[in-house]
């Protein structure tokens, strides 16, 4: 009788003869769905955002990934044992809670992150510790959609600004600085919120994560991965910047001066960001190959 009872709490959780498990996944598309429509008016408001703002127009894209990635995900998912949490209740009440003084105090962006952290804490209440875990990159990257980093616009520019004007004195081209305007003896440049290098911060942090995520399997390399795609646009767009107003100091101000701008700052990012996720990959790590699962015994 032991053996009996030992070898069924063995099987993989698809086998265990439980009703409430095939409820679970039902369950938890009503309980996402419930959150969508109860807070529709802050999920458009992220919406309206991305659509208006090319800062965060990569909000489109980090939902259906979330999503490729917890489907990748579905066979490791369906061999667990769903076991709901309290814990995942006493968060959607915290959050709920902080989504209600959020609102009154009229701060959108912890409206949105409330609204967003319902999300996995619907998966926690419906399916558990476990089920977190094995989501827990999803989930996470969900966060990247809610339009966040306009508090760093004004250092950024600052140091732009800076590193511009540090530039061009080390090569020799006479500049003078006022505030975020710079006059050189061929024009005169302005850095402002175009040129801070916010999106291409916030596309190569976006980026960085979920290529750390799909080709590391260690923490620490995972981190270093994302500590660059940080570092690198905000040195990198030190040097755009710089290289923009040179080109158009060596024009006399017939280059880089419209439109032409913006495209070879993105051209520019884009060979930055090849370029680092190509020294990345030197360094990538195989994925673990998974032991096949043996067979239950016959009893």
């Amino acid at each position: 009788m032991n053996v009996q009872l030992d070898s069924v709490n063995r099987l993989p959780a698809a086998l265990l003869p439980d009703g409430r498990r095939d409820l679970a996944l039902p369950a938890l598309l009503l309980a996402l769905a419930a959150v969508v429509l109860l807070y529709h008016a802050t999920f458009w408001s992220m919406v309206e955002l991305w659509s208006r703002s090319q800062t965060f127009a990569h909000g489109f894209m980090i939902v259906p990934i979330s999503a490729w990635l917890a489907w990748r995900r579905r066979a490791r998912l369906a061999a667990l044992a769903h076991r709901p949490s309290p814990w995942g209740l006493l968060l959607l009440a915290l959050l709920g809670l902080a989504w209600l003084l959020a609102d009154a105090a009229n701060v959108q962006v912890v409206e949105q992150y409330a609204a967003t952290a319902m999300l996995p804490a619907c998966v926690l209440a419906i399916l558990g510790w476990p089920a977190v875990r094995v989501l827990a990159f999803p989930l996470a990257y969900l966060f990247l959609a809610v339009p966040f980093g306009e508090i760093f616009l004004e250092p950024l520019i600052d140091f732009t600004a800076s590193f511009t004007v540090a530039a061009l004195q080390l090569t020799g081209v006479p500049v003078f600085r006022d505030g975020n305007n710079l006059s050189l003896p061929t024009g005169n440049w302005s850095v402002v919120e175009a040129c801070s290098g916010l999106r291409y911060l916030i596309a190569a942090l976006a980026l960085g994560a979920l290529y750390a995520h799909l080709n590391f399997r260690s923490a620490r390399r995972r981190l270093a991965v994302m500590a660059a795609a940080l570092l690198v646009p905000i040195l990198a767009n030190g040097v755009r910047a710089y290289l923009i107003v040179m080109l158009g100091h060596l024009s006399n101000m017939r280059l880089a001066v419209g439109v032409d701008h913006l495209v070879y700052g993105w051209l520019f990012f884009g060979l930055v960001a090849l370029l680092l996720f190509w020294i990345a990959a030197r360094w990538r790590e195989a994925p673990l190959l998974r032991a096949a699962q043996p067979a239950p015994a016959p009893v």
